[in-house]
């Protein structure tokens, strides 16, 4: 075959030519990827884009139907013309409204945030004791380390020491952010006795009054002369305890001075309005959280606070029974994960390696081989911030392994052309340009057809799209190097190859011949065969083919194959997430977490028996909470644990069982980036909500698979009423004074803020606590008159008890009612769910409500936006992958031909899946996206090459198809083969964190190798008829252009 290609000018000869330059732009990219390795974050997951803006208003006006129409309505009416919101939320409580504003999935946060200021800005009629509003953006915050503090000692001491602590982390350059939790505000209380009030004739406020008059900030003047200046003091702040018992109240009818100490019990403590717990491994804790942003280093963070937990280790700083411990550091993790899934690339980079020398020449198999380093450090350079802004993750290094198998296709190609060339004609530097330019369109247009699907899979919309295709935007740039690598560089090195073969000696030369042998056998003796089989019965060969079709695509429609969605990726830690009713103590809470974490330990126990495994795998166990209504409790598990982290979670929440006035018990050992499944009911009025929002609820609690229900269905919290009575206002009450003594005497007056250094000091007033205990000692408490006269509370007013709602949500300005749940996806996935609860449920829901809008977000609703992009995306790289086929076959019909092979790679996909049982997910149709772009590679050499043959005069159809198939049948075999060869590893990776990554390996790896059997069968057949077609109208048009002649002679 003698095609003429101008070997003497041109980009990939004078390339070839010149080995320095080619050597050189391997070496620069090399370096400069390797320098912008370290000004990439690394990340085990990439974490999802905030999308949340906040407006929080405080106004303890205790009533949240007033927080409600107050504010919440008001900014709900302000933001209605507002563009680029999703959805409008809001809650209001007893101490003001908070709305959270999120974005739709294609709009900039900044924009919103400005929008929403103006907004919100221009609002001018707010209660009058409301705050000014607080309007913020959620910001990236992920969870670098904990460090705990621990010990059998009193808080006191250890938030004492956590402040100091907290200091010297943060002196640190890389620490930027960190948090005490579950901390506890020092306070000063002042209990008063009321029989010392009386005999004195002193009332609570006098009492404030005192403490104000000697303790306050210090003011000062001086005195000055030309000698000396002194400065003159008269006030002075208390701080310890013996300077407030020391204050004067008032000078008794003897002339001694009662001091506050002789009145009242005044006592350090901590503030009791809210109810904290703190514990690490059963004992006492402070602990604190270091978190980190976008623009941190987790290793580095987690590095520098590891030291100076080392120097309070060794620097005695603590006391004899507190201990320092750090756990659940991040970076450990992600340098796990992100190793284990090098050890499968290196591993895969060795499989292609061995692949390519059994098949061709060692020296090919290396050189294509070494253009990987240039295509991945190239990658990494291009990935940093001022090109696409990409994290070192799961994601995109999967996407490297991806890329493995696939960017060598095209060096494949090229280093087998230019070895067969220089083969048959001889070694000279003009036969490996020839070779190079030989496939150069083909493979130019095969890798441009992959680009395109991996770049539609890198446009996918929705949070979580983006986050599962980011490794389509890391493939695009791998392809689009190795283009450059497979062109410029490889033709330069394989200048020089000696093809002759030397003399046989050495055990791989006889292995090497083996293998070319037995290749050969194969195309000579089964695979001509074959063809020749089907191009008689090529009828018969597309039913056949037809027919698998059909079969295989109903596998996932008959539940043969589970589908899900978002797969549930492996958590690090175990954590429970508890609420309690609104009409539940803090004590209960208090009691609920330690069963929590004694079951913790129990299952933990029990776990181990079966392995004798002398050692607890729960390496740490904390229990917090600072709220009296929820609390939660984390356990980090050994990563070499013998038992699994999901089935500790299920034993955990089968001890724990159902315990005593608890609303919500979620245990996860899954990471939980949106709610699995999440119900939205709204209505104008709240009891069809909240009738709705029960009956949905009362069907979900008989779901199996459902668990960690949460919802805002809650009756509200048990409340006093005061009403006055008309003998209280003969004695000259009025509401307004009544309630400051009621709130004094129970709540206690707040009578001042002091800074005691780092901490804000509050001052309470009030009686002590055994008299304002129960609704007796309300009635029993006394209040005064103007006059000062002294009179039993139940005389002037009457108590009413009732219910008050605690919170209101709304919804897109309507009341609503929130219902989520965690789904184990292995029983029902979320959208089974959903289409079951629409069903039946919903259904009935909307006879008999008729007013009420049922919403399903969640995980659902992302599926949808989600999915809906994904078909846009498919159906525009169809379109592309065709228009890239079509111009260099220069044919409307083949590039049709070349795409059948896109079904039968879907079709093996999914018997990849059967085959492994493995579910659908989201990662499988993103496996099956990037397919489509790669499975036509193969089918377009064979065409390009059968046109090619056809040009050559004197050659039949038949000849030709034959020709084509067994002279590229080495290419198609060896680029999909080593496809395979680089997810091999992966595919058979056993741990757990890389399990979710696996169905978009197989739908990758066993779509190529069933569409490359296709490829080599269906398309020789396709091509037959595809002529005889053209031939039959070629024969119409002959007889139809005689009859015309005929017709215009006569």
């Amino acid at each position: 075959m003698s095609m003429h290609f101008n070997t003497q000018s041109g980009a990939i000869a004078w390339f070839a030519r010149n080995s320095v330059a080619a050597n050189l732009l391997l070496l620069g990219m090399i370096a400069i990827g390797l320098m912008s390795l370290n000004n990439l974050r690394k990340e085990a997951f990439p974490s999802l884009e905030p999308d949340v803006v906040t407006v929080s208003v405080n106004y303890d006006s205790g009533d949240p139907v007033q927080a409600e129409e107050g504010i919440a309505i008001k900014i709900e009416e302000a933001l209605e013309t507002v563009s680029g919101i999703k959805r409008i939320t809001s809650t209001s409580d007893a101490n003001g409204s908070h709305v959270s504003i999120e974005k739709e999935s294609t709009y900039e946060l900044d924009t919103l945030l400005a929008d929403v200021k103006t907004k919100i800005d221009a609002i001018n009629n707010w209660p009058a004791q409301a705050d000014n509003p607080v309007i913020d953006k959620a910001r990236m915050q992920d969870h670098a380390l904990w460090v705990q503090l621990y010990g059998d000692t009193d808080r006191a001491t250890l938030q004492d020491l956590a402040d100091k602590l907290k200091s010297d982390l943060l002196s640190q350059s890389a620490i930027r952010d960190l948090e005490i939790k579950a901390k506890a505000e020092p306070m000063i209380s002042v209990e008063v006795d009321e029989n010392k009030l009386q005999a004195y004739g002193l009332t609570l406020s006098d009492v404030s009054d005192a403490i104000n008059a000697e303790s306050s900030t210090a003011m000062s003047t001086s005195l000055r002369n030309n000698n000396k200046t002194v400065r003159l003091k008269v006030s002075e702040q208390a701080y310890e305890l013996q300077d407030f018992n020391a204050i004067p109240v008032v000078t008794s009818n003897t002339g001694t001075q009662i001091t506050l100490g002789d009145i009242a019990k005044v006592e350090d403590t901590f503030a009791d309005d809210t109810f904290v717990l703190s514990r690490y491994d059963q004992q006492n804790a402070v602990a604190i959280q270091i978190v980190m942003d976008e623009y941190s280093d987790v290793v580095n963070i987690v590095e520098q606070a590891e030291l100076v937990v080392e120097r309070w280790q060794i620097a005695n700083v603590l006391p004899e029974n507190v201990e320092i411990e750090t756990w659940y550091d991040k970076s450990t993790i992600i340098k796990d994960r992100l190793s284990l899934l090098v050890k499968n690339a290196l591993t895969g980079i060795a499989l292609v390696f061995i692949v390519l020398a059994l098949f061709l020449n060692v020296r090919v198999a290396f050189w294509v081989a070494a253009g990987l380093p240039f295509v991945f450090f190239g990658t990494l350079f291009f990935m940093t911030d001022s090109f696409v802004g990409l994290t070192i993750n799961e994601m995109t290094t999967f996407g490297f392994i991806m890329a493995l198998g696939i960017v060598v296709d095209d060096a494949v190609v090229v280093g087998e052309s230019i070895y067969s060339t220089r083969k048959e004609d001889g070694d000279t530097i003009d036969n490996t340009i020839r070779g190079t330019l030989k496939v150069a369109a083909p493979t130019i247009f095969g890798v441009l057809t992959t680009v395109v699907a991996f770049l539609a899979l890198a446009n996918v919309d929705g949070k979580m799209g983006k986050i599962y295709s980011q490794f389509g935007t890391v493939v695009t740039i791998c392809l689009l190097l190795s283009l450059i690598e497979s062109k410029f560089i490889l033709p330069s090195h394989l200048a020089h190859i000696n093809t002759k073969r030397t003399a046989t000696k050495g055990i791989w030369n006889r292995i090497q011949r083996a293998a070319d042998g037995s290749l050969q056998w194969f195309n000579r003796r089964v695979y001509s065969q074959v063809i020749e089989w089907a191009l008689k019965l090529r009828y018969a060969v597309i039913m056949v083919f037809i027919s698998l079709l059909i079969l295989v695509v109903g596998l996932p429609m008959t539940g043969s194959v589970r589908v899900a969605f978002f797969p549930d990726m492996p958590g690090d830690t175990v954590t429970a997430d508890m609420s309690m009713q609104n009409d539940a103590s803090f004590g209960q809470t208090q009691t609920n977490l330690l069963v929590l974490e004694a079951a913790a330990k129990q299952a933990d126990t029990e776990l181990r028996a079966p392995y004798s495994e002398a050692e607890s795998e729960l390496l740490s166990l904390q229990v917090m909470a600072d709220s009296d209504k929820e609390g939660q409790v984390r356990i980090e598990l050994d990563s070499e644990s013998v038992y699994p982290s999901n089935e500790f979670a299920e034993r955990w929440a089968e001890i724990v069982g159902q315990m005593e006035g608890v609303k919500k018990l979620k245990i996860l050992s899954k990471m939980e980036m949106i709610d699995n499944f999440k119900v939205e009911l709204k209505a104008w009025d709240d009891e069809t909500v909240t009738a709705a929002g029960n009956q949905l609820k009362a069907e979900l609690e008989k779901i199996a698979g459902v668990s960690g229900i949460d919802h805002n269905l809650d009756l509200g919290e048990p409340q006093y009423r005061f009403e006055l009575t008309d003998q209280g206002r003969a004695l000259g009450f009025d509401t307004a004074s009544l309630a400051q003594q009621v709130l004094q005497s129970f709540g206690g007056d707040i009578v001042q803020q002091f800074q005691r250094g780092k901490d804000e000091v509050k001052v309470r007033v009030r009686y002590p606590e055994s008299d304002r205990q129960t609704i007796a000692d309300i009635k029993q408490a006394n209040v005064r008159t103007n006059d000062g006269t002294v009179v039993p509370l139940s005389t002037v007013a009457n108590v009413i008890s009732d219910y008050q709602v605690s919170e209101i949500t709304r919804i897109d300005s309507q009341r609503a009612v929130y219902i989520s749940a965690v789904l184990d996806k292995n029983l029902i996935a979320p959208s089974e769910l959903v289409s079951q609860l629409e069903q039946t449920v919903v259904a009935d829901l909307q006879v008999q409500f008729p007013n009420l809008s049922v919403d399903f977000a969640g995980e659902t609703e992302e599926q949808q936006e989600t999915a809906s992009s994904m078909v846009t995306m498919f159906v525009l790289a169809m379109i592309a992958i065709y228009v890239l086929l079509a111009i260099p076959l220069k044919s409307y019909v083949q590039p049709l031909i070349i795409m059948t092979a896109i079904p039968f790679g879907i079709v093996g996909a999914i018997l990849g899946h059967w085959w492994n049982d493995l579910t659908i997910s989201i990662l499988s149709l993103n496996g099956i996206l990037a397919l489509s772009g790669v499975v036509v590679n193969d089918s377009l050499l064979l065409v390009s090459r059968f046109n090619e043959l056809m040009k050559t005069k004197g050659i039949s159809v038949h000849d030709a198809i034959v020709q084509a198939c067994t002279g590229r049948l080495r290419a198609v075999l060896l680029t999909s083969v080593t496809t395979f060869a680089g997810l091999t590893p992966l595919l058979s990776e056993t741990s757990l964190q890389a399990q979710f990554l696996i169905p978009a390996a197989a739908a990758l790896g066993y779509g190529i190798l069933f569409a490359t059997f296709i490829t080599l069968i269906l398309t020789p057949s396709l091509l037959m008829i595809q002529c005889e077609v053209k031939a039959q109208l070629g024969r119409l048009q002959g007889k139809l252009d005689l009859q015309k002649s005929v017709d215009a002679e006569a």
